[in-house]
């Protein structure tokens, strides 16, 4: 077969591509013969054939490619291994080259002998710098990055899942900081429940359109109608509730009453043993319910549950549980000793929450007998708890060596030091397209949505729990004890996810503070500060770390620069912390 011409740069492309596979293999483990040479190299070569049917026999071609790698720098190198001779590609393209790289191998010096590789690792040919990141941990006081997205990051790693536990006690938490009103004249003097065969089964006490009215097809469906359903529909879901809580209150202390009701029996007729005094007790609930033997004892298994929930936990466990305490007293999974621990821890915190945010609960338990009387009333965050069970003391008694007269006032809005500022409000953001709004509205620098306080016109949703046409209500957050010497701190009760507004910062905007802690902040048109040691809200007890689990950052509403609190993606149970920044450490003088 004639000779073929070269194809240029060929044996450029086999010999780096063969290279770099080799740099990436252990060649001790694949080739151990290779241990035997003196300086071993690794040639190939290239042929053009004819491989149709008929042609086995068929001569090649002359080389088209050929190409010499040095192996010498790509062995694992030994224990007392000699300095390796630099790596040189040879490229040959012809018969002649061929015979002059044979002819080198030949006259290869064999006295620089080695010894044999043991080690099975090779040392990296790249090297990797990473990053440190405990330079860049601190940040200013005002964070000026965006504040973090709400964006699930997908982890590799297996995630444990929430036990039945701690859904239960997540749903206490959101019962007691959701919209739930357990007043029961609230509730029920909305209504006049009719006779039964009375054509007005529910009728609202002040107005005279009947339930029955509004549920009717027939009824126009306009503005005013639907929401008089709303109201409606949101009556009916509260009455709903204070039932459920009431029938679980009333359920768990018919089982107390039950085995004292055996006990009693016990101890008037000791002649029969316990067992058949329960029996007796037993049946005589099953004539009085109208049940089954199996019913009764079906439902006395989660009756006991309820129970031993409220001897844990206290009252407001079973007033405030969700749905989920069915599913965990009915299965009894996680029902341990561990777990009745945990709910003895969280009695007293239970009952600060349900104490300060829903003052008539307890209004309820005088159907069970017993007191109405609030042992915790006030301000929510006025109370500081214990994450061990102690009980909540009173905010100002955690500062006495500090100070003996310290004070504290909760607010809900920033308060403009009049004799720095006059009337004016430093925060004011001029927006860049201020002349061309419509109507004088209000656009979002961050969504590009209209900003109103009312919810026909709002369409900035960035932070739905603070801004826009909501009322803001308490946090599931509560002032606590630290363990570690950091006197009062923030702890999360529920989860609050990458991106989801913590709170807002206020207290007394002013400027020129200096040697207390305060927080600094700017607008393009002034720099102001935010100072909240007499008065501000809980955002004041936020305490430090270099990695924190929430930023402050700058959000505009209506014109107004707020500074607020973003999670980073906090779980439940954790301390919600900021980094102060270097220039709080630098410029603070913590000695007055």
């Amino acid at each position: 077969m004639a000779a073929l011409e070269d194809v240029e740069g060929l044996s450029e492309v086999i010999g780096r591509a063969i290279q770099e596979h080799l740099e990436h293999s252990n060649i001790n483990v694949a080739w151990p013969q290779i241990d035997g040479l003196v300086r071993p190299i690794l040639r190939v070569e290239a042929f053009l054939e004819d491989a149709g049917p008929g042609n086995v026999s068929s001569p090649r071609s002359e080389r088209v490619a050929s190409r010499t790698l040095e192996l010498t720098g790509m062995m694992t190198p030994g224990p007392s291994r000699s300095p390796t001779v630099p790596r040189q590609d040879h490229d040959m393209m012809s018969e002649t080259q061929s015979h002059s790289s044979d002819a080198t191998e030949e006259g290869l010096d064999t006295s620089d002998a080695r010894r044999k590789g043991t080690g099975g690792l090779r040392i990296s040919q790249k090297q990797t710098i990473q990053e440190d990141h405990s330079e860049h941990q601190r940040q200013m006081q005002v964070d000026t990055r965006n504040f973090p997205k709400r964006k699930k990051v997908a982890s590799e790693k297996f995630v444990f899942q929430p036990s039945t536990l701690d859904k239960l006690i997540i749903g206490i938490w959101e019962q007691l900081h959701g919209s739930i009103n357990l007043d029961p004249k609230a509730i029920f003097e909305q209504f006049q429940i009719a006779p039964a065969g009375s054509s007005d089964v529910v009728r609202q006490s002040r107005s005279d359109v009947t339930a029955m009215d509004m549920l009717s097809p027939s009824t126009d469906c306009t503005h005013d109608s639907f929401s008089q359903m709303n109201v409606f529909c949101r009556k009916v879901t509260q009455a709903s509730r204070v039932c459920r809580s009431i029938e679980m209150i009333v359920q768990a202390r018919w089982t107390e009453l039950f085995e004292e009701q055996i006990q009693f029996r016990t101890a008037a007729v000791p002649e029969l043993s316990a067992t058949k005094h329960r029996k007796a007790v037993f049946m005589e609930a099953c004539q009085d319910f109208g049940w089954s033997e199996k019913e009764l004892r079906n439902k006395m298994a989660i009756w006991r549950g309820y129970k031993e929930v409220k001897d844990a936990a206290g009252w407001a466990a079973l007033v405030f549980a969700g749905m989920g305490i069915y599913r965990f007293c009915k299965y009894r999974v996680g029902f341990d000793k561990d777990a009745m621990r945990r709910l003895r821890n969280l009695r007293k915190r239970l009952e600060v929450a349900a104490d300060t945010l829903h003052p008539h609960w307890r209004q309820l338990l005088a159907i069970v007998g017993e007191s109405p009387t609030l042992q915790y009333p006030g301000h929510p965050h006025e109370w500081v708890v214990f994450e061990d069970g102690t009980d909540p003391v009173p905010l100002r008694q955690t500062y006495p060596e500090q100070n003996r007269y310290f004070a504290f006032e909760h607010i809900d809005e920033s308060i403009i030091d009049e004799s720095v500022w006059g009337c004016e409000d430093p925060r004011w953001m001029p927006q860049p397209n201020s002349v061309a709004r419509v109507n004088g509205q209000y656009i979002c620098a961050s969504c590009g949505e209209q900003q109103s306080d009312d919810s026909k016109a709002n369409g900035c949703f960035c932070f739905p729990s603070l801004f826009g046409c909501v009322k803001r209500k308490p946090p599931p957050i509560q002032v606590f004890r630290t363990p570690d010497g950091k006197n009062n701190g923030l702890l999360a009760l529920t989860s609050f996810e990458r991106g989801a507004a913590i709170g807002e910062l206020v207290g007394l905007i002013t400027k020129g503070v200096s040697g207390r802690d305060v927080m600094d902040s700017s607008t393009p048109l002034s720099n102001y500060q935010i100072w909240q040691e007499r008065i501000g809200n809980y955002t004041r007890f936020a305490n430090h770390s270099c990695k924190a689990n929430a930023q402050s950052s700058t959000f505009t509403w209506l014109d107004t620069q707020r500074v607020i609190i973003v999670s980073k993606g906090i779980d439940a149970g954790t301390e919600i912390t900021l980094d102060y920044g270097d220039k709080y450490w630098a410029g603070l003088d913590k000695a007055s």
